[in-house]
């Protein structure tokens, strides 16, 4: 019968062999890992709100050229397609949005299959305005006090655009927006004459107006905008700057544009029910980004995403959005990883 001393031997030998088995083990997995790196075979897949398509693209640009053997994938859509996207198993390892209730509200459910919600934390990283676009040359002369009733006239405005609000953000905070004027404009109709008394709400929204487009995201919209097949679209002011064109600014108290606490009370104020029965309330546009717990390479996510907090930061600024900093982290900030908690503050 082997002696205490002898086992003890054995234990430690058993255990210097395993050791050394883990480590080769990590030596062939880090060799093939970097193999597999230089020939660009890791890859990020990232779901991304339509209005940051260009800002993104430019992000992946720099993000590459930093990181040579990592390929970021990225599909624009409506936010709340994005989501649908993800909670219907599609590959997202990251996910941008316009709205960062689209990541509470739909993406805080359990995931199936899962003791986990599909994102458990989230960063809101910049803000944004709605304003009205205007064609090349205004072609219906359209400024600040006249486009709440040429709009609603097709002998005036041709036609104009706006986003669904079943599918991307901009398409309900544009029908909140219109809610709020026709609260705030009647009460200072010394500078804005001519507001119809039926309000924007109802003659641009509720009695669908036969001149209006409606687009499944707002970027679309942009595209028709620019290419002169509408005279003006409602979207967000960085995307009338990418694109080049100008545009109808709305008081602060009407364009979401102010996150501070006193106009967010204001905003909440206002809601809107879409066609399809869904409840919108007001609030500061918040653009969010969250790793979901059905990422298949979250590493990788997670320093694309920390580079956009950082680096990217300046590229959302150039692109027309005022950025958060520092990030704001919300939901369960201490499940989301240390290299975020790093460069954020908790919301």
């Amino acid at each position: 019968m082997p002696s205490r001393w002898q086992k003890s031997t054995i234990t430690l030998v058993i255990l210097i062999v395993i050791l050394a088995g883990l480590s080769l083990y990590g030596f062939y997995m880090q060799e093939n890992y970097w193999s597999a790196s230089s020939a660009g075979r890791v890859e990020i897949h990232v779901l991304c709100s339509g209005s940051l398509t260009k800002t993104v693209g430019e992000l992946v640009e720099a993000f590459e050229a930093e990181y040579p053997y990592i390929k970021v994938h990225v599909s624009a859509h409506g936010s709340l397609e994005c989501a649908r996207l993800v909670k219907a198993g599609s590959r997202c390892d990251l996910i941008l949005v316009s709205d960062s209730n689209v990541i509470k509200d739909e993406l805080g459910g359990y995931a199936s299959g899962s003791v986990k919600r599909y994102c458990e934390w989230w960063v809101v990283f910049a803000g944004n305005e709605i304003v009205l676009a205007l064609a090349p040359g205004n072609p219906a002369g359209l400024d600040e006090r006249n486009w709440y009733w040429k709009l609603a006239d097709p002998s005036q405005v041709k036609r104009w655009g706006r986003a669904n609000p079943d599918s991307d953000p901009c398409g309900y905070r544009t029908l909140i927006v219109f809610n709020i004027c026709d609260a705030y404009y009647p009460e200072h109709e010394g500078e804005f004459p001519g507001y119809p008394k039926a309000g924007v709400l109802n003659t641009l929204y509720l009695t669908n107006p036969s001149n209006v487009f409606v687009a499944a995201k707002e970027f679309d919209l942009m595209v028709a905008l620019r290419t002169g097949q509408l005279d003006a679209g409602w979207t967000y002011l960085s995307l009338a700057e990418q694109f080049g064109l100008k545009y109808v600014r709305l008081p602060r108290n009407v364009s979401l544009g102010d996150p501070s606490g006193e106009f967010n009370e204001w905003y909440s104020r206002f809601t809107i029910t879409t066609e399809s029965g869904r409840m919108y309330r007001g609030s500061s546009i918040s653009y969010a980004a969250s790793i979901p717990t059905t990422s298949g390479n979250p590493y990788w996510a997670t320093v694309f995403l920390r580079f956009l907090l950082s680096k990217g930061l300046q590229v959302i600024e150039k692109n027309g959005q005022p950025p958060i900093s520092p990030p704001l982290l919300m939901g369960n900030a201490a499940s989301a990883p240390p290299q975020i908690r790093e460069v954020c503050v908790e919301g």
